[in-house]
């Protein structure tokens, strides 16, 4: 449902980065009213916060937010990617 926008919504969230997913929402129903309505809200913050971590360079790894980038400058100088530092919650 909201693969063939995709491209458009994360082409939004990179202009305006404060855009809400109700914003978000509202300019999808804008477009095709008939595929988009109120009751996809929930569905649309789970996407956008998906695609903004994604922009962000973070991804989840069993429950825990990581960022993808090397633990240090000097060991990504060295060729080395270092260890993911835990952001979030990784309790097992």
């Amino acid at each position: 449902m909201y693969e063939p926008f995709e491209a458009q919504i994360k082409e939004w969230l990179k202009d305006e980065p404060a855009l809400s997913a109700a914003s978000v929402l509202q300019r999808l129903i804008d477009i095709e009213p008939t595929r988009f309505q109120a009751k996809n809200l929930r569905m649309v913050q789970l996407l956008v916060k998906t695609w903004r971590m994604e922009m962000a360079g973070l991804f989840i790894v069993d429950g825990g937010w990581f960022r993808s980038v090397p633990a240090s400058p000097a060991t990504a100088a060295a060729g080395d990617a270092g260890t993911l530092a835990a952001v979030g919650n990784t309790s097992p």
